[in-house]
């Protein structure tokens, strides 16, 4: 087998299998978002073409929703479509009609079943649709995006009108590491950033040089830097609700090694 695998290596070259590998999965990792505290609401007749009426909650998600019917992605349709790929494009879900006597909760992805948003909540009826939204928490994934997210409905227009209304986790705060320039390294460069940005503000906490999250780029902010100086990004980096590297991702790193092309010898 490993003849085999060495053979077919030497034939289709090393990087061609990693863009291939890497462009047919959203990211190495999954990012779990966890809680309720963002909350988005679009009223009866507001344009949905209007970003204010659109939940963006990533580059690829743009939640929203037309004068009737269901919700959908403006970002990859133009309208909702109960036809596959089903609205909203991108995204799946689960809730306790197709989990059931499972938790419902972000982080309990691994053990969720996911659907189309209709067949989530109960299937195609404007009698019975509206109820199954209000009375069910929900987990959505997004599937360009790798992210599992918790999500509640709170209010539903059912006559023409459109109006919806939900909670739903937000962003995780970014990482403090002491790497304000994310170059992978701690390292002089991100002196230069602190001492550019002093006495600044910054939203969320803990973005930018905000090593210590006060919200302020201050003096705390060049110890927690000095303190991890020459430090490198790596997997013990990571923290909830960011991608964290799966085993087949590792696989491929040492793939590459093991497997990779060598330099050959020239004879003299």
């Amino acid at each position: 087998m490993l003849g085999i695998l060495r053979h077919f290596l030497a034939i289709v070259p090393f990087a061609s299998l990693v863009v291939f590998y890497v462009s047919s999965r959203p990211v190495c990792g999954q990012s779990v978002w966890s809680g309720f505290s963002y909350s988005f609401t679009k009223s009866d007749f507001a344009d949905s073409t209007f970003p204010v009426n659109q939940d963006r909650i990533t580059n690829n998600v743009w939640i929203t929703r037309g004068t009737q019917q269901g919700i959908y992605n403006i970002h990859d349709e133009a309208s909702y479509s109960p036809l596959p790929p089903e609205s909203p494009i991108g995204t799946r879900w689960a809730t306790a009609l197709n989990n059931p006597g499972k938790s419902i909760a972000a982080t309990n992805w691994s053990n969720l079943a996911f659907s189309d948003w209709v067949t989530a909540y109960g299937g195609q009826g404007t009698t019975t649709l509206p109820t199954s939204l209000l009375t069910q928490n929900a987990v959505v994934y997004l599937e360009n995006d790798n992210i599992y997210l918790d999500l509640r409905f709170t209010a539903w227009t059912s006559h023409p009108g459109g109006g919806f209304a939900y909670e739903r986790a937000p962003a995780p705060p970014p990482i403090t590491t002491g790497d304000y320039n994310l170059n992978g390294v701690v390292d002089a460069a991100d002196y230069v950033v602190w001492r550019e940005t002093l006495s600044q503000t910054v939203s969320p906490s803990s973005s930018g040089a905000d090593g210590n999250a006060n919200g302020t780029i201050d003096s705390g902010d060049y110890d927690f830097w000095h303190a991890r100086y020459g430090n490198t990004m790596g997997a013990g980096t990571a923290t909830a609700g960011y991608a964290v590297p799966e085993p087949e991702c590792l696989a491929v790193l040492v793939a590459a090694v093991f497997f990779g092309p060598r330099r050959r010898r020239t004879r003299q």
